[in-house]
């Protein structure tokens, strides 16, 4: 119980120190999903099997045994696919693959690009 508590330590000031010379810092999931927070004011915490990072403005909350690799860079990664999404809001734009709009009433089996909010996203409908 010690040894992972004291590699938790031992990373997050790792994290620290290195924060400082990047923009992003980027997890990736086993599914090959990534996520990427401004690095700015960052702090990592490990609570039983979960990895919170958080900024101030954005937070995000992985389970451990999810996460392949964490690092630092400048250029923003793109989220990858996100899980099944049922619905999205009514301001947002849904395009298929091929950049054809379409409707958000009735979304088929598939993957989407989602315009919503500013932000684009892609996701998948099972």
């Amino acid at each position: 119980m010690k040894l992972p508590t004291l590699m938790a330590l031992l990373l997050s000031g790792t994290l620290a120190a290195q924060a400082a010379d990047y923009q992003y810092l980027t997890i990736e999931k086993n599914d090959g999903t990534a996520h990427s927070l401004t690095a700015m004011g960052l702090s990592i915490t490990y609570t039983d099997t979960q990895l919170t990072a958080t900024n101030g403005s954005e937070t995000a909350t992985f389970t451990l045994s999810e996460v392949s690799r964490m690092y630092f860079s400048n250029t923003k990664e793109a989220t990858g696919i996100e899980t099944t999404v049922a619905e999205t809001g009514n301001a947002a734009e849904v395009y298929d693959l091929n950049g054809r709009r379409v409707t958000t009433g009735n979304l088929q089996k598939g993957v989407y690009i989602v315009k919503e909010n500013g932000k684009t996203r892609k996701i998948t409908v099972k």
